[in-house]
């Protein structure tokens, strides 16, 4: 294996990291909106479609897939270090509180050894603390289990890091239910061999809101990637000639802002291919980038500002495979790129009604806000249906070459979010 390292989003694909849905997703699912969840969805269904996608990528297209616990189960099991870090983490993760706290917590340290390495990863991402109640008599202790913030997104292994052509930017997430995510990734990949190359330290900054494209970048930035974050990678996370700074769009449907509409720059624009990219116009026209150019030195410097749709089409020659309203609601973008104009993308039809039907629900609560939105995508939805043009089988998706293959995620994307998120890609080659 190689370097971790991404040129551009349509070189041949080589390497990713996955997680499967683990009891994490269980009891998120038991409160979505918290949870950063669109809506409920059926977990035993969510794991057989990552299942299919990690099928798909190994027999379908020769991908090294590579799972985020077993990196760190099997490093642990050959490295003492490691396991010994590993222990520690577990030992710092795990609380207990009321009466006998001291013994439990002495007898869980003794006990460790004779866990499986599986139970001490679960730990780390579960958090529990159990709290004892004692009443009377003999060992009648109550101990009541507390998980403290269980990473529910940990699945979407997008966004804990960029793999830039330098190598791994850890990242920092923006919401605080996800902020432990990288204590486990950052923990993975030095047991890999990867240790990342910068570690995000100033503001937030989140995976999917990197997009490499050959000779040039697009970073993103807004609800959950910060302006001082983006300023930290251009200083040490990234070497393209030309990096643009997407500034993240209010969607043209919404008088009040909802950043989950759009939380991330691959939430509404992907490189199908070397001059191929997909996007949701009404956004890519209003999207302001700030344009910056390496120079001798090895600075960034500012020296224009345009607009995204713009950027792509006159200053790099980019044909944009427009999607509708509702496609970019149905994650049409959020799809993985396994070499030049050959695509894994989740089935948009499927995931069509489910997302309308969500929606209808939100405008019935709030009209105000997504009145319009429902009313455009129920519009898309009828004429998409009646030509059976659902991304990817749309005209000029055929003319510039884009051939998919589709995969089923519609109980996945019910957390926000597609293959490309799904997904961790360390090496393109």
């Amino acid at each position: 294996m190689g370097k971790a390292s991404v040129q551009a989003e349509w070189q041949p694909l080589k390497r990713v990291v996955v997680r499967r849905p683990g009891m994490e997703a269980f009891f998120g699912l038991l409160e979505p909106f918290s949870s950063l969840y669109e809506r409920v969805f059926s977990l035993e269904k969510a794991r057989r479609e990552h299942d299919q996608l990690v099928e798909t990528l190994r027999r379908g297209f020769g991908v090294h897939v590579q799972y985020l616990d077993e990196i760190i189960l099997e490093a642990a099991g050959r490295d003492p270090e490691v396991y010994h870090e590993l222990v520690d983490r577990t030992l710092a993760t795990m609380q207990f509180a009321g009466a006998g706290a001291r013994r439990a917590r002495k007898e869980f340290a003794q006990n460790l050894q004779f866990l499986d390495r599986e139970q001490l990863v679960q730990v780390l991402a579960l958090a529990p603390m159990i709290s004892f109640v004692k009443k009377k008599g003999a060992r009648s202790i109550l101990p009541f289990t507390t998980l403290r913030v269980p990473l529910t997104n940990l699945f979407f292994m997008r966004d804990q890091q960029a793999v830039t052509d330098r190598g791994i930017v850890l990242a920092r997430l923006a919401k605080p239910q996800r902020r432990r995510e990288t204590e486990i990734t950052s923990f993975a990949w030095r047991a890999l061999g990867e240790p990342p190359i910068l570690q995000i330290k100033r503001g937030t900054f989140e995976g999917g809101d990197f997009l490499p494209a050959g000779d040039f970048a697009l970073l993103g930035t807004g609800d959950r990637s910060s302006p001082a974050a983006i300023q930290e990678i251009l200083s040490a996370g990234v070497g393209f000639v030309e990096v643009g700074v997407v500034h993240q769009p209010r969607h043209p449907l919404l008088d009040a802002p909802d950043p989950m509409v759009n939380m991330h720059l691959d939430t509404y624009m992907n490189f199908a291919g070397e001059r191929v990219a997909v996007g949701y116009p009404d956004m890519l026209r209003v999207a302001r980038v700030d344009v910056y150019r390496r120079t001798e030195g090895g600075r960034y410097r500012l020296v224009r500002k345009t607009r995204l749709l713009r950027y792509l089409e006159v200053d790099h020659r980019f044909q944009v495979v427009p999607i509708t309203t509702l496609e970019q609601l149905c994650y049409a973008t959020n799809f993985l790129t396994v070499r030049n104009r050959r695509i894994l993308v989740p089935d948009v039809a499927r995931n069509a009604e489910k997302v309308l039907a969500n929606l209808r629900r939100a405008a019935e609560a709030n009209p105000a806000r997504y009145h319009r939105l429902y009313l455009r995508a129920s519009v898309d939805f009828g004429e998409l249906r009646s030509t059976g043009a659902f991304f990817p089988h749309k005209p000029l998706a055929r003319e510039v070459g884009i051939e998919a293959t589709q995969v089923p995620l519609a109980n996945l994307t019910g957390a926000f979010g597609g293959a490309h998120c799904l997904t961790c890609v360390l090496e393109r080659s």
